[in-house]
């Protein structure tokens, strides 16, 4: 009798259980239909919310009026902005070449070298927002940039008018499309730019300049001095073959 009473209170008892769903899978998408009292409650606590545009007509729901205030207020001037789009004015005047790019989806990292190869040329490739374009030149003598400007766009800022480098670089990347630029103050087509490209720079054309002056110098002095040169060979001729005569 002392063994059984020290296995019962000794060890646990543990109960056969069997676990079994009730008629199959439960149906999530056409679920049971509650209990009236729990319907009741359901539809007391359901939640609801006043729609303003319910019952307006699509004219009505067009005019400012009609849009909800719950809709989010002009955003409040950006300092950080407003600092960018100073930049940007600044670079507009300062840069004797610009480019306006149209740019197609690429891979980060041939983004990346396309703005590393521009750097290494001493040019900026930059990309802005619409709005921070306005705030820069909106009122100036670049506005006419702003309908270049619709959607993936790029500037290329050059401090010198370096336009065959940049044209060399636009084409190692066909996903950047030149559509027009500034040349000297000046809105210029790509083909424009293209021309501008085949002309030598001013450095150049004054080298060919005063090499030319120099060469017709040269040769108006070389025809003056052509017949005395003659006459005073003919001379020192002459005196020798008398010396040989004597």
């Amino acid at each position: 009798m002392a063994l059984y009473v020290k296995k019962a209170t000794c060890e646990a008892l543990t109960p056969l259980l069997t676990f079994k769903r009730f008629r199959g899978k439960i149906n999530v998408q056409r679920p049971q239909v509650p209990h009236f009292d729990k319907a009741k409650y359901l539809a007391l606590t359901k939640p609801w919310f006043l729609s303003k545009t319910k019952g307006k007509t699509p004219l009505e729901l067009c005019t400012k009026d009609a849009i909800p205030s719950y809709k989010l207020k002009e955003d409040a001037e950006d300092m950080f902005q407003k600092i960018i789009a100073q930049e940007v004015n600044k670079w507009f005047h300062t840069s004797k070449l610009i480019g306006l790019c149209h740019v197609n989806p690429m891979p980060r990292e041939q983004q990346f070298n396309a703005f590393k190869a521009f750097k290494l040329a001493n040019m900026h490739f930059r990309q802005y927002g619409k709005k921070t374009l306005e705030m820069a030149i909106k009122g100036t003598k670049y506005e006419t940039v702003l309908d270049f400007y619709v959607s993936r766009n790029m500037l290329i800022f050059s401090p010198e008018p370096e336009i065959k480098q940049m044209l060399k670089i636009l084409k190692k990347f066909p996903a950047v499309v030149l559509m027009a630029g500034i040349y000297e103050n000046r809105l210029v087509s790509k083909d424009d730019l293209q021309y501008y490209s085949t002309i030598p720079s001013l450095e150049v054309a004054q080298a060919g300049l005063v090499q030319t002056l120099n060469a017709a110098g040269s040769q108006l002095v070389s025809n003056l001095n052509a017949h005395q040169t003659t006459l005073v060979s003919h001379l020192e001729g002459r005196a020798k073959q008398l010396e040989e005569e004597k």
